[in-house]
């Protein structure tokens, strides 16, 4: 009986020991730097992420010096579970600093929401969100976002769950979640007898600037101007502090403070003149009223319409690289969230929309000639028929080391000849 018991006994810790050995293939190691992670063994491989100094990684399947990087919490010990690759000399057994930086946004689904493998409609489906599901949305580009598990800790695409559109994805708690009734067809939206504003979402408030406002890089009087609002502009504002709003673009389709174009003190957004009294407006609430026809021998009283921006000419381009002609419209250098940043704004001189890789292929040719070290870099790119003050239609950001990510907004190209 003892001998039975001994042998049961024994039959336990193996499988005890197997399944412990099976959650803990590899080691945990922590950068001792802001570390890239690529796509392959090799710092000439794509860029798909980065790890932050001390960040908690398990390694593994060791090889030319690079370790494959998994979540700290991986079970399965396989490289295809791997979210990239970092050189092994930067990875330490013990902590040595601890800089934690924070990466996506937590959003939820507004309804029941389908997982794409590719950022279109194209895209094969992969999976379904439920109306109200909670994830974490990051690498944003145009109407789609990746989409990663709310328990993810490493920020690298090879960690993604998929694609998302960004339409149907708010910040946690900011409106009603839909809940979608099983197999219900969603009626098509009625049709509207006049133009839809491209991109208009149900956050902050469209305001028409009531004269000539300054934008600041933070919320001080004192920091630096990045642009003037003109009277009559439309902009959209949100997160009020310490009386300054953060300012948008009014076509912006994202409620990411990051993307605001600058910040502008509430008291002069809010003063209107008696011709204005009526600019402010809530997003939910933007109708259009009947204009008034004064009575009276032949008067007439014509509708105002909005002021159409003044066209101005294209800036002349005067350097060539990669193949595209472009001027260097301005070079800024400024801090974000403690990092440095330079920005080329570079305008574009092309008869053809260019590809996001024809993008990066370009803005990497002026990264190498303006790259510094410790220096973060962003191209700005403008089209033909942009307004070079307004957002960039393409914007590529750059480490010091190479590739960080691309993005393009769509929104912008509305009046130029790329539109359709």
């Amino acid at each position: 009986m003892k001998r039975l018991e001994l042998i049961i006994l024994s039959s336990v810790c193996l499988i005890l020991l197997a399944a412990s050995s099976a959650m803990a293939f590899g080691e945990i190691r922590y950068p001792d730097r802001p570390l890239n992670l690529r796509a392959g063994r090799t710092a000439s491989d794509a860029w798909v992420g980065s790890l932050y100094p001390g960040q908690k990684v398990r390694v593994g399947f060791l090889q030319d010096g690079w370790y494959a990087i998994f979540e700290p919490g991986e079970t399965k010990n396989t490289e295809a579970a791997a979210v990239g690759y970092s050189n092994a000399k930067f990875l330490k057994k013990q902590r040595e600093r601890h800089e934690p930086k924070k990466w996506g946004e937590l959003v939820q689904a507004t309804q029941n929401l389908n997982i794409r493998s590719k950022p279109s409609r194209g895209g094969a489906k992969i999976g379904m969100l439920s109306a109200g599901e909670k994830l974490v949305m990051d690498f944003v580009s145009d109407e789609w976002a990746m989409i990663f598990s709310t328990d993810a800790t490493i920020r690298s695409k090879l960690n993604r769950r998929g694609y998302a559109n960004v339409q149907f994805l708010v910040p946690t708690g900011s409106v009603p979640v839909q809940a979608a009734a099983p197999k219900a067809k969603v009626a098509p939206a009625p049709a509207s007898t006049t133009q839809p504003k491209l991109g208009t979402t149900a956050w902050g408030k469209v305001i028409t600037v009531p004269g000539k406002i300054n934008l600041r890089q933070k919320r001080t009087s004192g920091s630096k101007l990045v642009r003037t609002l003109q009277p009559g502009e439309t902009v959209r504002v949100d997160f009020l502090e310490n009386g300054w709003y953060a300012v948008f673009q009014e076509n912006e389709p994202l409620r990411r403070e990051k993307r605001a174009m600058g910040y502008a003190l509430k008291t002069l957004l809010d003063k209107k003149s008696a011709q204005n009294v009526n600019s402010i407006r809530e997003v939910a609430t933007s109708g259009t009223g009947d204009v008034a026809v004064k009575e009276g021998p032949r008067t007439i009283v014509i509708p105002k319409k909005h002021a159409k921006p003044a066209s101005r000419p294209d800036p002349r381009a005067d350097k060539i690289a990669h193949g595209y002609q472009y001027k260097l419209l301005e070079t800024a250098e400024t801090k974000k969230f403690g990092e440095s940043w330079i920005s080329l704004k570079v305008f574009l001189s092309t008869s053809k929309l260019p590809s996001r890789e024809a993008l990066e292929d370009f803005a990497t040719t002026l990264w190498e000639e303006h790259r510094r070290a410790n220096r973060n870099l962003a191209v700005l790119i403008y089209l033909p028929g942009m307004n070079t003050e307004d957002l960039a239609y393409g914007v590529v950001q750059f480490s010091d080391e190479g590739l960080l990510e691309t993005w393009v907004r769509r929104v912008t190209l509305f009046g130029t000849p790329f539109q359709h």
